[in-house]
This record gives C-alpha cells, structure tokens and sequence, in this order.
C-alpha cells in the first residue's frame, strides 16, 4: 500500500520544530512511505491559511492516488517505537483522529484511507469554513478544528484513533505521537537558540491572532478563493505531494 504523511511548516516551524519534523520524517522512512514537509510558501500572512490548509492537500494526495495520506502538525514527535499507521485500523473506517484535551475530535493528527468517504468528509469540512459553526463546536479553537468537529457531529466520518497516536495532555502515556500544545509544550526541549526562534514565531502568531481571539463563527467566500490559491501554490512547490504513486504500490 503506498503512503504519504505530510506536516506544514510555514511561517518558521520548520525551525522551531526542526526536531519533531526529523521524527516524522524518519518515521516516514521507516515504514516505507513518502514524507514531505511543506515549507514553501516560507511566509503565509493570514495563519488560518496555513492551518486549513492540511484539509485541501491531504484530498490532493488522495485524489493523486496514494492509498493512504496521514496529516501531522509540525509539534507533533513521532516515537520510534510507533507501528506502521495503516495496520490495525477499523475496516471500516475511512477518516482516523483521536480525541484531544477538549474530548472533542483533533485534527492534530489524520490519518485517511483513499476512500470516497474519505474524501466527501474532507470537501464537507472545506465547504463549511462559508458556513456558522456553533459555539459549542468551535469553543477554545481558532481554525478549523471546529469545522472537522461540527461536521463529524452532523454527518460522521470519523473513526476513534487511541489516545496514543496524538497524545496532548499525559506526559506519563507510553505514546506514538506527542503533541506539544497546551500544557505538553513546555516537555518539549530545544536548544537555547531553537527556543528563542520559538518565542519569536509565538510573538508573530499573537500577533496574527489579534483580530479573532477564537475560532470566528464563519469565514467568508475569499477565504476559501485564497485557501485554494495558496493550495495551488504548495502543490507546485511540493510536487511530491500529487506525486504518481503506481510504481510505489
């Protein structure tokens, strides 16, 4: 079966993480699957781009043929014990994530299997970002956390992963993939001048998130034209991406 696993490392999270991303890429290499870190656009002004932008790549790679596609976020660290994420997975399961602090869905971590279903879930979650998303759902998110929630909520589509494949909240689990948000941040360890490039992209990020302090109910038609344009671009870039994968199989 062949695979992808792709992170986005815009805006200086390829250095900020540079560790985390080494992790996943030789993960990538161990289990025998194609990675790519998406760097280019280097600079994205609206940070909600790049956060939504997992949505429309992970669809490119299935729709280019991989028969497998798994998103993580560039603080996530992938353990080298971690098994090959397309054994053991529900049969019938198209969309994988595991819950997050919230116990709510977290996209985080998405592993898909190139299925129809697989691929009407994330155009529904793309075609909500025009759409109100309650309260409840994007409550304490700002990006397209909501979105995923909110439509699995309504429609489904989402196959419970363990706690294990994206684990934000105890430092104590024996996991496979550690992600440093929230109160896991501070376990992350970095070099004094890996923390100081991170206190700078935190500033620049505070920065960008001043106009909406949660995720905004709703965003509008040029938000998706721009998410879009900006997809276009990193499938250039990153051609790997969309890559013809049948001498793979």
């Amino acid at each position: 079966m062949s695979g992808l696993i792709f992170t986005i490392a815009q805006n200086g999270y390829d250095t900020a993480f540079l560790q985390c991303i080494a992790s996943q890429r030789a993960y990538a290499r161990r289990i025998g699957v194609e990675f790519v870190a998406v760097t280019k656009p280097s600079r994205v002004e609206d940070t909600a781009l790049s956060a939504w932008l997992k949505l429309p790549l992970a669809q490119a790679g299935l729709e280019s043929g991989y028969d497998w596609v798994m998103y993580i976020d560039a603080d996530c660290q992938v353990s080298g014990l971690a098994p090959d994420f397309r054994d053991d997975r529900d049969p019938s399961g198209s969309v994988f994530m595991a819950d997050g602090r919230s116990g709510r869905v977290n996209s985080g971590v998405i592993m898909c299997r190139n299925t129809q279903a697989a691929r009407a879930f994330l155009s529904l979650v793309i075609d909500s970002a025009t759409s109100v998303v309650p309260p409840e759902d994007r409550l304490h998110l700002k990006y397209e956390n909501g979105n995923v929630i909110y439509i699995d909520r309504i429609h489904g589509g989402v196959s419970p992963l363990p706690q294990e494949w994206n684990n934000a909240s105890d430092p104590g689990l024996k996991d496979y993939v550690r992600h440093y948000t929230g109160d896991m941040r501070p376990l992350l360890k970095r070099t004094l001048w890996r923390e100081l490039q991170y206190r700078v992209l935190k500033r620049f990020r505070s920065r960008q998130l001043s106009k909406f302090q949660s995720q905004p109910e709703s965003r509008g038609e040029e938000f998706v034209t721009a998410l879009m344009r900006l997809r276009d671009e990193v499938l250039e870039a990153h051609p790997e991406i969309t890559l013809a994968v049948s001498h793979r199989r």
